[in-house]
């Protein structure tokens, strides 16, 4: 695969990974709004997110050594997964009655930078 490939490919792979976090913020807002699916949508993104953060991580660890800022971006990439884990710990602790919140959603919002940081590390893969 080309650098551009590579380039458009990672590209297309952390936006959906940014619009995945963000949906958390969204559906956290449909749970506190009082609608009951939305508990279940915010855990099932949740785990959905560590999954996909953690498998591209890994990926991109391996197939983009070497190409530059490759190894960058798997560090984001995995680094994005050990936090949502985190973030995932904390708002299960915080439903059980943690009183965990204040940590747990500025921590979300840190979230949508750490993905988004992924996604411009992902436009600028493979330049000098």
């Amino acid at each position: 695969m080309t650098r551009p490939d590579l380039r458009r490919w990672w590209t297309a792979v952390t936006t959906l990974l940014v619009a995945a976090v963000f949906s958390e913020a969204v559906f956290a807002g449909v749970m506190l709004s009082g609608v009951g699916w939305g508990r279940t949508a915010h855990a099932v993104i949740a785990v959905v997110l560590i999954a996909s953060t953690l498998v591209a991580g890994l990926v991109s660890a391996v197939t983009l050594r070497r190409i530059p800022r490759g190894s960058k971006l798997g560090w984001t990439l995995l680094t994005l997964a050990m936090v949502v884990f985190l973030q995932t710990a904390l708002g299960r602790s915080s439903a059980r009655g943690a009183h965990l919140l204040w940590v747990h959603v500025p921590l979300g919002v840190a979230l949508v930078g750490v993905a988004g940081q992924a996604a411009a590390g992902a436009r600028r893969l493979g330049e000098e």
